[in-house]
């Protein structure tokens, strides 16, 4: 699997985070973040939405480098300053060059396992942190076979 090299503007999300997410597993947190916290003021984020797509934003990591865990922010890219929900955030992406690597919803876990456990440290690139990664889902995502991009923020080594 080989990425796409694609280079995004900085922008906005709105949504709903939280620091206990783990991506490998199907963890209640995880769950509970999508499908009730987000789910409950969805529609009120699809209106502001600047693509209506959902976005897995995922912002640092643990102290021993565990890509798998950190704030995990669940919610749509917009644009100025809407009204935020109470309990929810709007976080600035910044610019930066990504390796996209498409995937599907079931997989998107191993797809970025892969991305950063095997591709990454053999590529002639690093991770461009703090700049965090993100996993982009269609408008239309239904079920597991939804296509789904993982975003690596990226940049030479050396």
């Amino acid at each position: 699997m080989e990425p796409r090299f694609e280079q995004r503007d900085a922008f906005r999300v709105l949504g709903v985070e939280d620091d206990a997410c783990k991506m490998e597993t199907v963890d209640p947190g995880f769950n509970d973040l999508w499908m009730n916290r987000f789910m409950a003021r969805h529609d009120e984020v699809q209106a502001l939405s600047t693509d209506k797509a959902y976005y897995a934003v995922w912002i640092g990591t643990l102290p021993n480098g565990d890509f798998g865990q950190g704030r995990h922010l669940a919610g749509m890219a917009v644009v100025g300053d809407p009204p935020v929900p109470e309990g929810w955030v709007i976080r600035d992406i910044p610019a930066a060059e990504y390796a996209v690597f498409g995937t599907n919803l079931r997989d998107v876990g191993d797809a970025t396992e892969y991305a950063l456990r095997e591709w990454l440290p053999n590529s002639a690139y690093e991770m461009d942190e703090p700049k965090p990664r993100f996993d982009r889902m269609p408008p239309d995502t239904t079920g597991p076979e939804t296509p789904v991009t993982v975003w690596i923020p990226v940049r030479k080594k050396g």
